[in-house]
């Protein structure tokens, strides 16, 4: 897959932490940046050695990207898409939906669902969605339409 993201390249040895799925990149651990990210932009991360390591939200500040896929991926509507429905297939089979004494629960949790920044809660039929940075912030409408 052949995808035009702006390139975060890490220092050596700084991939180790991707390799164990942990989705945060710290801006200590960047070498370089093949272009100029606005705040939100997705972005490929890969290795000194040029491994493909992750697609994530390049952001100014301690957290320069949060990983929301390890494989190589277009962000399309079929991406959120798919992130929301794993979420959704790990809790519907979950008690408190025969429960009558509770409509609310958390659809997403950030980290947990592969998708760092965002929360999700159902509320009696209503979802409210919290982003937690710039570029779900961004994506807010693509993941309301999921």
């Amino acid at each position: 897959m052949n995808v035009p993201y702006l390139k975060i390249i890490l220092k050596p040895g700084k991939e180790q932490s991707l390799l164990r799925f942990h989705p945060w990149v710290f801006s200590g651990a960047i070498k370089s940046i093949q272009g100029k990210p606005d705040e939100g932009d997705v972005v490929e991360v890969i290795s000194s050695n040029g491994d493909f390591l992750g697609i994530g939200h390049y952001q100014i500040g301690s957290i320069a990207v949060r990983i929301i896929s390890f494989t190589p991926c277009v962000v399309n509507d079929d991406f959120w898409n798919t992130k929301i429905e794993n979420a959704w297939s790990l809790r519907k089979h979950l008690p408190f939906f025969e429960n009558s004494g509770t409509d609310v629960f958390r659809l997403l949790h950030g980290e947990g669902d592969g998708l760092p920044g965002l929360v999700v809660d159902y509320y009696n039929g209503v979802a409210v969605m919290q982003a937690h940075s710039v570029g779900m912030f961004r994506h807010r409408e693509d993941i309301a339409r999921a």
